[in-house]
């Protein structure tokens, strides 16, 4: 390190210990802090300090470790949290807790980890933020959530940042997933199923003509208007309640409306949306387990 350089970097004025042994630089700043406090928290730091580096300054105020990728702010978050030595101990706002995420992930520190993630989960983040520190710091737990709550909005309200987020693979994944989910939802609406049910045991021939002529218009007015709704659309899954808690339309037997709910129970077409989101979740899942 040239002299010119030396002169840019300064000292943290909180984490700059005279007695500290070992020193960091992220960004334009230096800390000086203690070697047994950090690799006490992080087992794996003091195998990754033990590596010979060649230097025998390595580690020094002359030739400092280099924390790529590392802001200073970033570090002096996380040595905070080591240290807990602040006078006001800084707020569980989302950049505090993710810097101890980004560095405790990158050194390995369990509790730490722990500690940023509960207080993350506590925060209302954005699922597509949720989605990229799970792909970021391997929190599988989120995605789930994540991808239901963005499978169930609507793509066209996303921003570039939003979508940034997410990636182009994740991006694409889910733009896909969507346009068969709406393709299934469109074709439901459009076709009322369990038309070729024959009469219940309380309906003739006759009215049950009345019966499947009532349930087609209530199937559209009713139901095709609530699974095509523009800005509020019924879940498929939803679909059964509907109709149940509906009136009974009118020129149709009760027995006949049950038996065709029970059909379309059983040819189980309300469950595409749950299968295609579970397909959604488990190629994320997949995708992220292979970065």
């Amino acid at each position: 390190m040239n002299a010119n350089h030396r002169l840019a970097l300064q000292r943290h004025s909180e984490f700059w210990f005279e007695d500290g042994n070992i020193v960091f630089r992220a960004g334009n700043t230096s800390f000086c802090v203690h070697r047994g406090v950090l690799v006490r928290h992080s087992p794996a730091l003091e195998g990754i300090l033990a590596i010979p580096s060649g230097y025998d300054t390595d580690g020094t105020e002359q030739l400092p470790i280099v924390l790529q990728q590392i802001s200073e702010q970033e570090f002096t978050h996380f040595l905070n949290w080591v240290y807990h030595i602040s006078s006001v101990p800084p707020p569980p706002e989302e950049q505090f807790l993710v810097a101890i995420l980004k560095i405790s992930h990158l050194w390995m520190i369990s509790n730490s980890i722990k500690f940023a993630i509960d207080g993350l989960e506590n925060l209302t983040l954005h699922p597509t933020r949720r989605l990229e520190l799970a792909r970021l710091y391997s929190i599988p737990q989120w995605i789930a959530p994540a991808i239901r709550e963005i499978m169930t909005s609507s793509l066209t309200n996303t921003t570039d940042n939003e979508a940034t987020q997410m990636g182009f693979k994740v991006y694409t994944i889910i733009a896909r997933a969507k346009e068969v989910m709406e393709r299934e939802r469109r074709a439901l609406a459009a076709y009322p199923p369990s038309l070729l049910v024959s009469a219940s045991f309380s309906c003739s021939a006759r009215s049950h003509s009345q019966c499947k002529e009532a349930w087609s218009g209530f199937w559209w007015k009713k139901v095709a208007r609530a699974i095509l709704h523009p800005k509020n659309p019924l879940p498929l899954t939803q679909t059964l309640q509907l109709i149940l808690e509906a009136p009974l339309p009118n020129g149709m037997n009760a027995a006949c409306r049950q038996a065709m709910v029970d059909a379309m129970i059983e040819l189980d077409g309300l469950e595409v949306e749950e299968r295609i989101i579970e397909g959604v979740i488990r190629a994320v899942t997949l995708y992220f387990s292979s970065l």
